[in-house]
C-alpha cells in the first residue's frame, strides 16, 4: 500500500490510503473505541505517513489539500488517534477550515465555542477543547464565522497556536484546501508541516502542482483511494520521481 520512493529521490513522501472515514456513532475513552472511529485501512495508511515524515520530530501538521473533497479531515482525524494510539502523545486536533467546517458534525459534538470564540478572549486555551477519546481532543471551529479572514488574521498574531503547543505534544490541524479558499495558504503557515491530500485519479495533476507550488518547500503527499504503489501519473507530476 505504501510507495517506495528511490534513495537519492530527495521529492516527500508519497503515501497510498485506500478507504475513506465513515462518521462514528459515538466514541469512549479506550484504545478499541479510538480503533472503532476508522476504518483499519485509513489508520494503517495514517500510520506509515507518520513514520515517513516524522524523522525531524515535526509535531505541527497541517492537512491540507488542492480542492475540496480530497478527504482532509478525514486524513486529519486518522493522524489525530495515530499519534495517540501508537506513541501516546497527547493531541489535538485543529479545525481550521473555518469557511465549511466539519470535524464536530463527524464526531457529534457541539459546534462550539472553539476558535472563533477563543481569539477574542484571555481565556486558557484548554478551556475550549472538547475530548473525542482517550487523550485525543477537539478545538472546534466554532459558532461565530461571519468574518473568517479576520480570524484567522487575529489567530496568527495571537497566542492560540503556541499555548496548543504547550499543552499537547502533537497538534492536527485539518486545513481549508490551498486552491479556492482565501484562507487556505494562510492557515497552512501556522503549521511547522504541510501534508498534501490527493484523491488519486480525480484531482486533475496541474492543480496538484500548482497547490504545491504555493507552498515554501514542497509537500509530503497521501494518495487517497490508491490501492498499491505509486502510479506513474503522480510520479511525473511531482517531477522528482522516476518511474
Amino acid at each position: 500500500m505504501s510507495a517506495q520512493p528511490a534513495s537519492t529521490d530527495p521529492q516527500p513522501p508519497v503515501t497510498p490510503l485506500r478507504r475513506q472515514w465513515s462518521r462514528p456513532s459515538s466514541h469512549g475513552a479506550s484504545s478499541g473505541d479510538a480503533q472503532a472511529l476508522l476504518p483499519r485501512g485509513v489508520l494503517v495508511g495514517c500510520r506509515e505517513a507518520i513514520q515517513r515524515i516524522d524523522d525531524d520530530g515535526h509535531h505541527s501538521y497541517g492537512i491540507t489539500s488542492a480542492l475540496r473533497g480530497e478527504g482532509r479531515s478525514s486524513i486529519a482525524a486518522g493522524f489525530a488517534l495515530v499519534e495517540w494510539l501508537d506513541y501516546e502523545r497527547r493531541t489535538v486536533l485543529v479545525d481550521l477550515d473555518l469557511e465549511g467546517p466539519s470535524l464536530h458534525e463527524r464526531f457529534g459534538l457541539p459546534e462550539g465555542p472553539g476558535i472563533s470564540d477563543l481569539v477574542g478572549s484571555h481565556d486558557p486555551v484548554e478551556d475550549y477543547l472538547q475530548r473525542l477519546v482517550g487523550d485525543v481532543w477537539l478545538l472546534s471551529a466554532g459558532g461565530d464565522r461571519e468574518n473568517v479572514p479576520r480570524t484567522l488574521s487575529r489567530l496568527t498574531q495571537g497566542t492560540v497556536m503556541s499555548q496548543l503547543a504547550e499543552w499537547a505534544d502533537v497538534v492536527i490541524c485539518d486545513l481549508p484546501p490551498l486552491l479556492g479558499s482565501p484562507t487556505g495558504l494562510e492557515a497552512a503557515r501556522l503549521c511547522s508541516t504541510a501534508v498534501m491530500v490527493v484523491r488519486a485519479g480525480v484531482t486533475p495533476m496541474p492543480r496538484v502542482k500548482e497547490a504545491a507550488d504555493s507552498l515554501a518547500t514542497p509537500p509530503p503527499v497521501i494518495l487517497n483511494g490508491v490501492h498499491s504503489s505509486v502510479p506513474a501519473w503522480i510520479r511525473r507530476a511531482t517531477g522528482d520521481w522516476k518511474p
